[in-house]
């Protein structure tokens, strides 16, 4: 039988590896050992909690206590806070022990987990790729069996993005059900901590352990889809629309699935403009504009320079435009319970990439990767990423559920039942 002890051991050893290799960690806990010789302690004395002694990785803008949390920046280096954030100290009430920090982003402000400072983190299904981000690194250790699970934060795709690039799960619940105190803000309007693992039966014990109320049965034998083949003005490659239609084909066979022609055009424009605002807003409260300049990457004391040229009327305006995108929405799920589309338009670019071409449309990565998730975040529904069944070969992508909100037990349901069909 496996102690606690070993398996911790054996992960360590693993993070290393994938440190080494892909760049996923910003730190690794090496007292981990210790905390898993407290869990076999209780495990002799019949104490085991819902987690004991499963290791997690928290991502680098989410505080720990005792661990160096440097929020992805090098303005931060040795940064090591006195508490953990409350999702983490949930996760070691009930067991969980943290082996280490995973990258970021610098802020959490991006798609690709690159970094002036410490460098890019790499995918494991292609190291020449970028991995996705902003949680970079949790899917990256998720996905190269480090651990069965890590946290990480969403605030327009961040969790859904790099789980859908590496090929693992990742779930983003109705915004405000967990709390974000103790993560650094990036957009505290849009900002959710999310999950990342392998297997989406997983997020049950995940979520409960964080104090989510996922005790609801959800195991329906049919659902009423809405399919959105075409979300936004990012066409979606060639390969990965193949592959998306013949994921939909077969939930033709077994549920009721309604094709929806609703575009959510203007959802990243809204949402970006939200986000540069905020972020201003934090980053100049927290910072001298002295200290950003020759202290933060340059491209985030380039985006916080742009966020001074934006006026409250901008703001305002872009909220008004939410609340109207947000009837929308709510519109659409009037007529189902699900919305099922690509969580990527496109296959993880090649590091360094800037611009992103999807037969004939050229933009910015960060709209090419967001365009699909950026929407759920206007509205703060929840939303959950899994693999999508691709031809031999291809590069990992995604199918993302979106659910009602509050209704986060049929979106975990949903994607364990359609994980299991592929």
């Amino acid at each position: 039988m496996t102690t606690s002890r070993q398996l911790v051991q054996e992960a360590l050893e693993k993070a290393r590896n994938c440190s080494a290799e892909l760049n996923a960690f910003a730190a690794i806990e090496d007292r981990a050992v210790d905390r898993a010789a407290e869990s076999d302690r209780r495990y002799a004395r019949g104490l085991v909690r819902r987690l004991e002694g499963i290791p997690i990785v928290v991502k680098d803008n989410i505080e720990t206590a005792d661990i160096e949390t440097r929020y992805g920046s090098a303005a931060y280096i040795g940064n090591v806070p006195i508490t953990d954030a409350t999702v983490v100290r949930r996760l070691r009430d009930a067991g969980a022990i943290v082996l280490g920090k995973t990258t970021t982003h610098e802020f959490g402000w991006g798609v690709t987990t690159s970094s002036d400072k410490f460098g890019p983190t790499l995918n494991p299904a292609d190291p020449r790729r970028i991995p996705g981000g902003s949680s970079g690194g949790s899917a990256v250790a998720v996905a190269c069996g480090v651990v069965p699970a890590g946290i990480g934060t969403d605030t327009g795709g961040s969790v859904r993005i790099p789980a859908a690039l590496c090929g693992v799960v990742g779930f983003k619940p109705t915004f405000g059900i967990l709390p974000t105190d103790g993560v650094f803000p990036l957009a505290p309007a849009l900002d959710h901590v999310g999950l990342i693992c392998g297997n989406a039966e997983d997020l049950v014990p995940l979520t409960r352990a964080l104090g989510m109320d996922i005790s609801r049965s959800d195991d329906k034998p049919k659902r009423k889809i809405g399919v959105l083949a075409t979300p936004t003005d990012v066409p979606v490659e060639h390969d990965i629309a193949a592959d998306f239609e013949r994921a939909v084909e077969r939930l033709r066979r077994e549920h009721s699935v309604v094709d929806l022609t609703e575009r959510l055009d203007e959802a990243y424009a809204i949402l970006a403009t939200l986000v540069l605002v905020e972020a201003g807003m934090v980053h100049f409260s927290r910072n001298s504009s002295s200290l950003i300049s020759e202290r933060y990457g340059k491209e985030t004391a380039a985006r916080l320079e742009r966020s001074r040229s934006v006026s409250i009327d901008d703001y305002a305006k872009a909220q008004d435009a939410r609340r109207m995108f947000s009837l929308r929405m709510a519109s659409l799920f009037e007529q189902v319970e699900l919305l099922i589309l690509p969580t990527c338009p496109c296959s993880a670019p090649l590091v360094g990439t800037e611009r992103v071409d999807i037969d004939g449309w050229t933009g910015d990565v960060r709209k090419a990767l967001m365009a699909h998730t950026a929407p759920v975040n206007l509205v703060g529904y929840p939303a959950v990423t899994i693999p999508m069944p691709r031809m031999k070969d291809a590069p990992p992508a995604g199918l993302q559920l979106i659910g009602r909100p509050g209704r986060d037990h049929e979106v975990i349901g949903a994607a364990a039942q359609l994980q299991s069909l592929s």
